[in-house]
């Protein structure tokens, strides 16, 4: 697991032609040096919380990249044909084992320390609280 904030440290000269950032904030704005000229990034969320935050126009136009925003709940209402193709892929990908992600399950005792995990970022997959039976 790669800290999101050391992501230029450890990617190195990697560069990549789309980047999809759901965490934002100055996530967001790290992200631009990690693409070539013609590189899109794609805004799919805000996790970081930081809703001020702003990408100087200049850096799009001096690495030639592009930011494009997509929001589920603005688009899916809008766009209600493309429901049904898409629910089809996402089953048909699962089936193939393209789906698989690690779950975590914790007791629901120890709900501060997942909250701890989250915010340290020290979470591979996802976390489940559960009550005990």
């Amino acid at each position: 697991m790669v800290d999101s904030t050391r992501l230029a440290d450890v990617l190195g000269e990697e560069k990549f032609d789309v980047v999809i950032d759901p965490v934002g904030g100055q996530i967001r704005t790290q992200s631009l040096a990690l693409m070539p000229p013609g590189g899109r990034l794609i805004a799919a969320g805000n996790a970081s919380g930081d809703w001020d935050h702003t990408i100087n126009d200049t850096q799009l136009w001096l690495g030639s990249v592009t930011i494009a925003g997509f929001n589920a709940g603005a688009f899916l209402p809008t766009h209600p044909d493309l429901m049904q193709p898409a629910l089809h892929a996402a089953r048909t990908a699962i089936a193939a084992g393209l789906g698989d992600t690690a779950v975590e399950t914790l007791p629901l005792s120890h709900a501060a320390h997942a909250h701890q995990r989250m915010e340290d970022r020290d979470v591979a997959g996802r976390l489940a609280l559960a009550a005990q039976a």
